[in-house]
């Protein structure tokens, strides 16, 4: 506990010293025109070449669970209706991510001192490559499949604002349109919040815990505003991890996505003058905290609707998205971590194929484990 003050303590000294830089100033470059060509991940890794199948559920659950879809609906009105003015706020800065981008947004997942930092590196164009990949419409590391223009056709479900006007009120912006007239399932905000801040947490895995955090902040706030359900945010969380783990295992794109890691570490290094575990544990959330409240979004107020003892497949996909934080590990080690630390079976949305509803990214990111002498991995938190 004495160390960790200490390293808090130095970590802060000198994110308040503005001139605190010990090394020349890193030179970005951008990426070069075959950063923009087509990646083999531009289409899903499922057979529609974009993410239905992974929240297929949905179908049965619209169809055959009316207790469900009841508590959909009033978990919405409870959220939506008692938000308090400052969650309210947030939710309407949350809702101009698709316009605005993602980055300065989700920058506060760093702490104030380092997510300002980064904030000021992304003005002054000191981010090209980290830019290119995440931030706006174009966003290379997003793209046709890793939207969910397609999968909100399919579903055709209306938006609580929409379908109940009564029960949700509205908080609107003036001379800001934040109540989109498209479907709502699944929620493409929370979508493109997950697999930015899920690639971002493979990349900066010192605060893996906290961007998770802060993309599942994102979504919760949809409900705020009365445009999403909680069905509709958990889906979108399943599609942007799905979507981020396609993309990472995309080794061309992976390789571009290391660069804008050594990027993003170089620059925030060079502005807070330390190393960036040291910056982060400065003032970022508390890790555990900020695994708590990710898990508690994962199910929000549902309850299991199938068996609960069902084993986990994890997604072929998933265990490397813990290659940040756990690069010495095997695959099959890393799956065993997602195994350990997953969310419980039968929840309404569980694919039992490939159950991106039950992947804890956050808790596993977090781990803390023991490997014994045959390989075997034990989490112990």
């Amino acid at each position: 506990m004495l160390r960790r003050f200490s390293v808090a303590l130095f970590s802060s000294m000198l994110l308040l010293a503005p001139h605190a830089h010990a090394q020349p100033a890193p030179q970005p470059e951008p990426f070069g025109i075959d950063a923009y060509l087509p990646y083999e991940s531009d289409r899903s890794s499922y057979p529609d070449w974009v993410y239905t199948e992974v929240v297929s559920e949905f179908r049965t659950l619209n169809a055959e669970y009316p207790d469900v879809m009841e508590s959909n609906l009033q978990q919405v009105i409870e959220v939506n209706n008692y938000a308090d003015p400052d969650t309210i706020a947030r939710a309407q800065s949350d809702a101009a991510t698709d316009t605005e981008g993602v980055l300065g947004h989700f920058a506060d997942a760093f702490g104030p001192t380092l997510g300002q930092h980064f904030r000021d590196a992304l003005a002054e164009g000191r981010l090209p490559k980290t830019k290119m990949m995440f931030d706006g419409i174009f966003a290379r590391a997003g793209g046709l499949a890793s939207s969910t223009f397609i999968e909100k056709a399919i579903f055709a479900n209306e938006r609580p604002y929409i379908a109940h006007p009564d029960k949700i009120k509205r908080y609107d912006v003036e001379g800001k349109d934040i109540y989109p007239t498209s479907k709502s399932f699944p929620s493409g905000h929370t979508n493109q919040a997950a697999w930015t801040t899920t690639l971002l947490a493979v990349l900066v895995p010192e605060a893996a815990p906290q961007l998770l955090e802060r993309g599942s902040e994102a979504g919760y706030h949809r409900m705020v505003l009365g445009v999403h359900y909680p069905l509709d945010v958990i889906g979108g969380r399943m599609t942007g991890n799905a979507a981020a783990a396609d993309r990472w295992n995309d080794p061309r794109m992976r390789e571009n996505l290391k660069l804008v890691g050594q990027e993003i570490r170089a620059e925030l290094e060079w502005r807070c003058g330390a190393t960036l575990r040291e910056c982060v544990d400065a003032e970022a959330m508390d890790p555990d905290r900020a695994v708590a409240l990710y898990t508690e979004r994962m199910n929000y107020g549902f309850t299991p609707i199938a068996s609960q003892d069902a084993p986990i497949n994890v997604p072929k996909q998933a265990p490397d998205l813990l290659l940040g934080v756990f690069p010495e590990l095997s695959y099959d080690q890393r799956a065993s971590i997602l195994v350990q630390t997953a969310g419980p079976a039968g929840m309404p949305l569980d694919h039992q194929e490939g159950s991106w509803q039950r992947i804890n990214l956050a808790k596993a990111m977090n781990a803390q484990i023991n490997v014994a002498a045959d390989g075997t991995v034990t989490v112990l938190n």
